[in-house]
């Protein structure tokens, strides 16, 4: 291989451009011609991704990843450990990938696709049977996002919180327990809220599971300003094995408390397909909160949340 200069104008070896009688004095001629440089090249460097997300899970500190464009609506999921959270979670995720229409939105994309999925194959039937997703860790927040159209094809971000239902009975006890912070992030700074009843608790629990609902309700209810609540009943294929005062009796303790309120039943289990508890309910859910926070006329956001003053991204209402 002929040697040469590393200047591109430079005539070396018949002539040095910086004026060396020798090549090898040069430092552009033995930038080329080095022994090193023809027999290695120098390591390339790992590309990293341009996309200003990975796909996982947002936490707190990451929500400006979705705020920068709009103000996200934030759904808090509320419930006790094993209560039915993160699958309902993912049915409602699998439902959207199967093509269920929400009645007012079109699904769009989202920017936590790998938290998503995650969710999505552990809820796929497979040989062995239906593995359902691991309980969310006490430490975390974890935040799912769902990009949806509007019918005036306006974008809305939303994000739905995943938080161990651990939290939750300490915050339903005393919410300024140093161990109920998560629980109550997720409280002032939700615009609407889910709030789950474990249909298998009752049965087995029966007055104790009953109290612990209602105790969660009432802290619910503090500070609730209006935001809407819709409280499922999961895993409610054992709904009728519910005792039937108790059940009779939580019905009308949660309509007192709440105003902008409604109950729903769903399950993971289906009868049929397509099954009411399944395929209907669980996108009702998400459609009734939606239609409950939106204006009348569906085009814009009207978020009201005093206690997020101090957050410039969060504190932002639209009109």
């Amino acid at each position: 291989m002929t040697e040469k200069c590393s200047n591109p104008d430079c005539a070396a070896p018949i002539s040095c451009h910086e004026g060396k009688e020798k090549p090898t004095e040069c430092e552009f001629w033995m930038k080329s011609n080095t022994p090193q440089s023809k027999t290695k090249s120098a390591p390339k460097k790992e590309k990293k991704s341009d996309l200003p997300w990975t796909g996982d899970a947002l936490t707190i500190d990451e929500l400006s990843k979705v705020t920068y464009r709009n103000t996200p609506l934030i759904i808090g999921v509320i419930g006790k450990a094993d209560a039915g959270k993160t699958t309902y979670l993912a049915m409602l995720f699998t439902l959207l990938l199967r093509g269920i229409k929400l009645k007012e939105f079109d699904f769009c994309g989202t920017k936590t696709i790998n938290a998503w999925d995650e969710l999505y194959q552990k809820l796929r039937v497979q040989q062995e049977g239906v593995t359902f997703p691991d309980p969310t860790p006490a430490q975390y927040i974890r935040l799912l996002h769902l990009a949806l159209r509007n019918q005036e094809k306006k974008l809305k971000d939303i994000l739905i919180s995943d938080a161990s239902g651990e939290v939750f009975s300490i915050w339903s006890k005393n919410r300024n327990d140093e161990n109920a912070e998560n629980a109550r992030w997720i409280y002032e700074h939700s615009n609407a809220f889910i709030l789950f009843i474990d249909c298998d608790d009752l049965i087995n629990r029966k007055s104790l599971a009953k109290t612990d609902i209602v105790d969660m309700a009432q802290m619910l209810k503090h500070d609730i300003r209006n935001r809407p609540v819709i409280a499922v009943w999961s895993k409610s294929d054992k709904k009728e094995e519910v005792h039937a005062v108790i059940r009779e009796k939580l019905q009308g303790e949660l309509k007192e408390l709440f105003e902008n309120y409604k109950e729903i039943d769903i399950s993971n289990f289906s009868s049929d397909d397509p099954d009411v508890l399944v395929h209907k309910n669980n996108i009702a859910v998400l459609d009734w909160l939606l239609s409950r926070v939106f204006t009348v006329s569906k085009s814009e956001i009207l978020i009201k949340n005093d206690s997020t003053v101090n957050d410039i991204f969060l504190n932002y209402k639209s009109t």
